[in-house]
């Protein structure tokens, strides 16, 4: 069995190597054969020791996939054989509030193995079926990206019909984030610095208006395209200075969710204006399979697919680290364990 490790150590420390398969699969597991797996920034933080430090000894990468079931273990009521499933991220966390124990769970990092592996052994309860209108690239996209995003804009943003969302960024959360928006019938505001960007945003997701976030003052541009009201929800995935300014962009009662750290991990905001408008910042760390299943289900009955910004095989695995890490992405970057 062929699968990839990580080290923390680099992308050089990206190794593929051959491995004995997983076995059987014991009471409330599955055995799964990957077919699919897609790749977040959090992949670059861990593979580059900047999410967990060194991992010693090297873990599996990756923690989103989408695969066929090949045997199932005892007490396996969930799934059968040959159901197309994807996997929810923490291999504990059913549903409601994150714990101690669960958060432990989180696949790909902080010493769990991840899914960048031919076959592996998953928890039947933290597996969620493909819908029958998406591929197995497309369906390997929710595990981080759709669930962060539905979490965001849907679970704690609670975005409504007619709302301002304003969502930063081109990347795989950000085109989940503006593909919800635009289901649940609120205008979307989108942030980036690329106009070619910013014009596909508008031609395929429905992109109300467009700021630069480079540019001064971008968070009073957010008031006034909205008509002095603010932003009533703000997916912010930079952390950083972005995050104080995406406060002052706010509707009174807005919601921030973050979800990021792209700008760092340290921001200086003012107090004055949470108290001011009311404004609650509310930390994103994807959600629980039960919300997984949520926004697969909304995607199923709205039959909407998943933006895919490139599809890698197998073999270029480590090409498709580097496309990721270059910024040229739209949506999702993927790669396909059947494809040479």
């Amino acid at each position: 069995m062929k699968r990839y490790t990580v080290n923390g150590k680099g992308l050089d420390g990206l190794q593929r190597e051959e491995s004995h398969p997983p076995g059987a699969p014991r009471r409330g597991e599955v055995l799964v054969d990957v077919r699919a797996v897609s790749l977040n920034y959090r992949d670059l933080m861990v593979a580059d020791g900047r999410y967990g430090g060194e991992q010693n000894p090297p873990i599996v990468a990756c923690s989103d996939m989408a695969g066929e079931v090949v045997e199932v273990g005892p007490d396996v009521t969930e799934v059968k054989a040959g159901d197309r499933v994807l996997n929810a991220p923490f291999r504990c966390w059913p549903a409601g509030t994150m714990n101690n124990k669960w958060v432990k769970t989180f696949v790909g990092g902080n010493g769990v193995d991840g899914v960048l592996a031919q076959q592996i052994i998953y928890p039947s309860a933290a597996l969620v079926n493909v819908p029958e209108h998406l591929t197995f690239c497309e369906g390997a996209t929710f595990t981080i990206a759709g669930l962060t995003a539905w979490a965001a804009v849907v679970t704690h943003g609670k975005a409504k019909p007619s709302d301002w969302v304003l969502v930063h960024g081109t990347g795989g959360v950000s085109i989940f984030a503006l593909q919800i928006v635009r289901m649940v019938g609120a205008r979307s505001i989108l942030s980036t610095s690329s106009e070619a960007k910013a014009e596909i945003a508008k031609r395929e997701f429905g992109v109300t208006e467009v700021i630069d976030y480079r540019q001064h003052g971008w968070s009073q541009r957010v008031v006034d395209i909205t008509g002095g009201r603010g932003a009533d929800v703000v997916v912010e995935v930079a952390g950083g200075r972005s995050l104080g300014l995406s406060i002052q962009s706010c509707a009174y009662g807005g919601r921030v969710s973050l979800v990021g750290v792209l700008d760092g991990v340290k921001s200086m905001i003012n107090v004055r204006d949470l108290l001011r408008r009311q404004v609650t910042v509310r930390g994103i760390l994807m959600e629980s399979t039960e919300e997984l299943r949520a926004v697969v289900y909304a995607y199923d009955v709205a039959k909407i697919r998943p933006h895919l910004s490139r599809v890698f095989s197998f073999n270029h695995t480590v090409q498709a680290y580097e496309y990721l890490r270059s910024q040229q992405h739209i949506g999702k970057v993927v790669i396909d364990l059947m494809a040479v």
